[in-house]
């Protein structure tokens, strides 16, 4: 009986799983005034004394000197972007939280994508299982060995 449901469950909470991905992706950017823009920067830039830490993170006197270069650029007029590619331009990719490489951003929905097709592929196989095989009823010589058999349990 649970094995009617699996599919549908299954397909359905996949389907949730990727209209929630699309709205994620799809939804429109709220504006931020100067002082967020200022701390979003901060936060997707790594610290360069801390381990694993953001600018917004930490404390240490670089981050705090990162944080107010940050807010000088804003102020002088440049977007996000261009304050973002300044910093990797000066430290190098390694300074970005975030992966910019689009495999890093695909990989997710690839492996998503795999598992679906294996829930796919373990269903139909075991739907395929559960179903008897009705193959032809036997060859008449079949019958006639079957009849004698249950003759001679009679007699």
């Amino acid at each position: 009986m649970t094995r009617t449901y699996a599919f549908p469950v299954a397909l359905a909470a996949l389907l949730a799983l990727g209209a929630l991905a699309v709205v994620m992706v799809l939804r429109p950017g709220i504006s931020a005034n100067r002082t967020e823009l200022a701390g979003q920067i901060a936060a997707d830039l790594r610290c360069p004394d801390c381990q694993g830490l953001s600018v917004a993170d930490s404390s240490s006197p670089s981050a705090v000197e990162i944080r107010r270069q940050i807010d000088a650029q804003l102020g002088a007029g440049r977007s996000p972007d261009q304050v973002r590619q300044s910093f990797v331009d000066r430290y190098g990719e390694w300074i970005l939280l975030s992966p910019t490489a689009p495999i890093a951003w695909w990989l997710p929905v690839a492996i998503l994508l795999a598992g679906v097709g294996v829930l796919a592929l373990w269903l139909w196989r075991g739907r395929r299982r559960a179903v008897p095989f009705a193959g032809p009823a036997g060859t008449e010589r079949d019958r006639a060995r079957a009849r004698e058999e249950a003759e001679a349990l009679d007699g």
